[in-house]
Parts: C-alpha cells; structure tokens; sequence
C-alpha cells in the first residue's frame, strides 16, 4: 500500500535468516525487544555482527526495554513505544532510510 515489500519472521533466529538470504534487499529491520526463541537485544547484536551498517528499528510496549537497548550501545537508530500508528512507523521506517 505504501510502497514498501515486507519480509516477517516469526522470532529473531528466522529473523537472522531471513536477513542472511534477503541483506542486499532489505531496509530497516524491525524488531521486537521481547520475542520467543532470541530477544530483540540479542538478535540486534547478532545482525551486528552479521553486517554492521545494518539499519535497526526497535519496538517495545516496555519502556525499559528501549532504555536498556540504549544504554546497552546496541546502536538501533530508532525506537517505536507500542502502541503506535502506522503513520509513526511510516515516518521512521523513513527517517532511517533517509539516513536521518
């Protein structure tokens, strides 16, 4: 609808995956903090160290979860507060692909 071809992952290890297959071709990831099988701090040092300009967009309902991704330097470039609108993902999903 917006332009955009999305790939899901049901947790951080299809995640890895997915990303490993598909690198060329994808954007930001977007990532959950709190997922089964691997976390989203976890699967976000593991795409690090995978590639390490890749683009990270994290999301939480937890407010904790955000901060401690911060102070960890895990180095996402965004952070979405759920819940949140499909315009506030819209305009980070760009923010992050205009560098900004």
């Amino acid at each position: 609808m917006y332009g955009y071809r999305v790939l899901t992952a049901a947790d951080g290890s299809q995640g890895l995956a997915l990303y490993a297959q598909h690198r060329e071709e994808v954007g930001p990831v977007l990532t959950d903090m709190m997922m089964p099988v691997m976390d989203g701090a976890a699967t976000i040092r593991a795409l690090r160290k995978m590639d390490p300009g890749v683009r990270i967009i994290g999301a939480s309902g937890l407010t904790a979860n955000g901060k401690s991704v911060v102070k960890r330097g895990l180095g996402e470039k965004s952070f979405l507060h759920k819940p949140y609108a499909a315009d506030k993902l819209l305009k980070t999903v760009r923010d992050v692909l205009d560098g900004e």
